[in-house]
């Protein structure tokens, strides 16, 4: 077989050969035994890439004078070969990086083994490489985004601990471009707000690897690097204050406080809402509309706190965050929807309502979520309860939602009873149980006052809602705006474009259910339908969207997610209360959805809850209630697709 290759000089000391086969077209990196000075034309290969190459064995060092024909090797290695086909590679070389982007989201989520691999790759690049040119100085904007993106990165792979370092120096770095008077400082506090929730995740991922080894307490290698971290935070606040500016990772302080256990630090921030000082201090206003559960008097709109889960749907100033929660009991949204998993939501929350002068009015639901293997006890369980009190700053949860993941094991009937007999738990819920297990629990004597889950379509009325109705069981409903798309700015518009990097991770998720639920141009007919009725209602078409969950009999209250401190939705989200749909209405709306694939959807996934999260690292809030949803459970969309 014939072979042509061409050489060509990366510096001094690298080579690249690429080597075309005849008959098959391969792209071959490999080690040449070539005198540099037979290269042909050169290209260049940044820092990072040539350390990763080295590292991977896939090009290797040339001496020094370049006198020698030789390739050298690492002592002790062989030189390795890396095999990509050609064509492969042309499509690498040219596709721009958001599309790549796309298009790796879809290839790990159709073949999630390959994800292990992609991470084990992503830590060898990171640590023999991108640390490398991570450590120079930080004398720029950009070169903070440089860093904090290789930050991401060790997060993303499993680095948690081994960011921190890193991380530390970001913090000093950004507080030297703040009170540098050349920057502009809107812009830096913007990207130090960035930094500021990444520390947070940080944290939440230190704070999981301690659960996965069944760990109470740091090691000390892992608590002086917490420690220095801290120390930073808090010597960084001392700089601020000097100089009278807004302190920029209040987040990070109580993430960082809390996982020490030191005295977390004090909220000096006005609680104001839109309407002033004033207002807040008059307490907040009854919601529009209530319902009852527990003895409790709650509004039936719950701020969901998922976003705050993940920089994906931004970052906020602690102010903005802490404005935002004020503004909401301001009018009357008192609840707030929130996890174990959902970032600090838990804490700045809890810290929030330490300071709120009206704290009795507020209600906290939060989750225990069980993802992994378990063996149930009553000192497990506590030590969960115990949790969720220490990172909400109170002695008592007012709802405490209750997930499991593995329905053949029962040992969650014996968690729940644990729950139910523990004296801070005011009320005991459920999040994403299906009918059946549902029934199993009450059968077993269990109290149960809510089951949170995403409502698709009429299914509850064919069991759930009975059986809510009989045990006074109240539904919390989740993903009622489909992630966004059941709006009027989607109402005439053309596919999303999911290479946009605007469109958010939940979106692109909920996109996949659209086309399964019916396609585009269902979706269009069904948005025409609902803005006509919004229309005679005077309100928005999300509005209507809400309603018709309102309606069912059995549904306590919508969870509305919140980025908060980013958008301020309030005053529109209230206009769902206070009215019903007609007949009429609801009637238009099951026109279109009885030409949607929902009774497929119904027989792929069963009664309610089978669509709720399956692992902590694919918990997301949301399906729709009135389009429907699939693929989130593996195998349902091929189900839906195949009929």
């Amino acid at each position: 077989m014939s072979r042509q290759a061409t050489v060509r000089v990366i510096d001094r000391r690298w080579l690249l050969v690429v080597e075309m086969n005849a008959g098959v077209c391969w792209l071959e990196i490999r080690v040449q035994l070539v005198p540099a000075a037979a290269a042909a034309s050169s290209i260049s290969l940044d820092t990072e890439e040539k350390a990763y190459m080295e590292a991977k064995h896939i090009v290797t060092h040339l001496p020094e004078d370049n006198t020698n024909e030789m390739a050298a090797k690492p002592e002790g290695q062989s030189a390795k070969t890396a095999h990509v086909n050609m064509m492969t590679d042309t499509i690498i070389t040219n596709l721009p990086a958001a599309n790549l982007r796309v298009i790796m989201r879809s290839l790990l989520a159709a073949h999630p083994d390959v994800t292990t691999t992609f991470e084990a790759e992503t830590r060898t690049y990171v640590r023999d490489a991108a640390l490398l040119s991570a450590q120079g100085e930080l004398s720029s904007e950009a070169t903070l985004r440089k860093t904090q993106a290789t930050i991401r990165c060790m997060l993303g792979c499993g680095l948690s601990l081994e960011s921190i370092p890193l991380m530390t120096r970001v913090v000093r770095g950004g507080i030297k471009l703040l009170v540098d008077p050349e920057t502009t400082k809107e812009k830096t506090h913007a990207v130090l707000a960035s930094v500021d929730g990444d520390i947070v995740q940080i944290m939440t991922a230190v704070e999981k690897r301690l659960l996965a080894a069944a760990r109470e307490s740091l090691l000390d290698d892992e608590r002086d690097a917490v420690t220095n971290l801290h120390e930073s935070l808090l010597e960084c606040r001392a700089i601020i204050e000097e100089k009278a500016m807004e302190y920029p990772y209040t987040r990070a302080l109580f993430a960082t406080s809390m996982l020490l256990g030191v005295s977390l630090p004090v909220l000096d921030m006005p609680l104001i809402g839109t309407s002033g000082l004033s207002a807040s201090l008059a307490g907040p206003v009854d919601a529009r509309e209530t319902f009852e559960m527990n003895g409790f008097k709650l509004p039936r709109l719950f701020t969901g706190l998922w976003q705050m889960s993940s920089p994906s749907w931004g970052s906020a100033p602690t102010s903005k965050i802490i404005a935002q929660f004020s503004k909401h009991m301001e009018v009357g949204l008192t609840a707030f929807d929130m996890a174990d998993h959902y970032g600090d939501a838990e804490i700045i929350f809890g810290r929030f309502r330490s300071a709120y002068p009206f704290s009795d009015s507020t209600f906290a639901a939060t989750k225990y979520c069980v993802f992994n293997p378990m063996i149930v006890t009553r000192a497990a369980v506590q030590a969960n309860v115990a949790e969720r009190c220490r990172r909400l700053q109170t002695d008592k949860i007012d709802l405490l939602q209750f997930h499991w993941q593995f329905y053949e094991d029962p040992q969650y009937v014996e968690a729940l009873r644990f729950l139910e007999e523990d004296s801070r738990v005011k009320a005991l819920g459920l999040c994403n149980f299906d009918t059946e297990h549902m029934q199993v629990a009450i059968d077993k004597g269990v109290r149960l006052h809510s089951n949170q889950f995403s409502l698709i379509d009429s299914r509850p009325e064919v069991r759930m809602g009975k059986v809510c109705q009989e045990h006074d069981i109240k539904l919390l409903t989740y993903g009622t705006l489909c992630g966004g798309f059941l709006a009027e700015k989607w109402l005439g518009k053309g596919q999303p474009d999911l290479y946009d990097e605007a469109i958010t991770p939940s979106q692109r998720k909920y996109y996949a259910m659209i086309r399964s639920w019916g396609g585009w141009d269902l979706f269009q007919d069904l948005l025409k339908v609902l803005k006509s009725i919004a229309s005679r209602h005077s309100v928005s078409l999300s509005n209507v969207a809400t309603r018709w969950v309102l309606d069912f009999p059995y549904v306590g209250a919508v969870i509305v997610g919140t980025r908060m401190g980013i958008s301020e939705r309030a005053d529109e989200n209230l206009a769902s209360l206070g009215w019903s749909l007609s007949q009429e209405d609801r009637d238009l709306i099951e026109e279109v959805l009885k030409r949607s694939r929902r009774s497929e959807m119904f027989d792929a996934m069963g009664d309610c809850g089978g669509e709720g999260p399956k692992d902590e690292d694919s918990v997301w809030s949301g399906t729709p209630s009135i389009a429907g949803r699939d693929g989130h459970v593996k195998g349902i969309r091929g189900k839906i697709l195949e009929k």
